[in-house]
């Protein structure tokens, strides 16, 4: 994926409204896809969306024009996401119309997309920490250095997600192919 060049950077960094709907425009979509990886819940992943841009926009002027604004905006997304979770987690909501519904916009959404669900749903049944690695390095493009940057690990630690994540994902692709 393309970088944001410097110049837009600093005219969003000074308030320039329209160069932040250019950075908006630029990310939104992906890290949407990878919010609702994290959630498999539409409306949280837009929720999600919405929040991570209203604290790109909030925290401007933190931007650092040297470094990836990608990291920056993925750290601010992730972290967004699992306050979403812990919170969510410890009211223990269930909606069992919304998760039907959930799934069945989700399997739409991804087949449109042209994406393997089998993937999603073994995704689903590895470690969540393996997870987020495999979605930050594969689906997004974070090399090993930008991932434990984001997630304040070694990229030792990283890199050892990251295979005990492709291991487990493997294993759990080898039972949907015995079925």
């Amino acid at each position: 994926m393309q970088e944001i060049n410097k110049e837009i950077l600093l005219r969003v960094k000074s308030g320039d409204v329209e160069a932040f709907e250019y950075l908006l425009s630029f990310y939104e979509k992906a890290i949407f896809n990878y919010c609702l990886r994290i959630t498999k819940n539409l409306h949280e992943a837009e929720d999600i969306t919405q929040e991570t841009f209203i604290k790109v926009y909030k925290n401007r002027k933190n931007i650092d024009t040297e470094k990836k604004i990608k990291t920056w905006i993925f750290t601010i997304a992730t972290n967004t996401a699992y306050d979403l979770l812990r919170s969510k987690k410890r009211k223990q909501e269930v909606s069992l119309d919304e998760e039907d519904e959930t799934i069945s916009k989700i399997k739409a959404y991804y087949s449109e997309e042209g994406l393997n669900f089998d993937i999603e749903k073994a995704l689903l049944k590895i470690k969540e920490e393996y997870k987020e690695i495999l979605l930050l390095y594969y689906q997004q493009g974070f090399d090993y250095k930008e991932i434990a940057e984001m997630r304040l690990m070694p990229i030792n630690t990283v890199k050892t997600h990251l295979s005990r994540g492709k291991e487990q994902l493997k294993e759990v692709l080898k039972e949907y192919g015995k079925n």
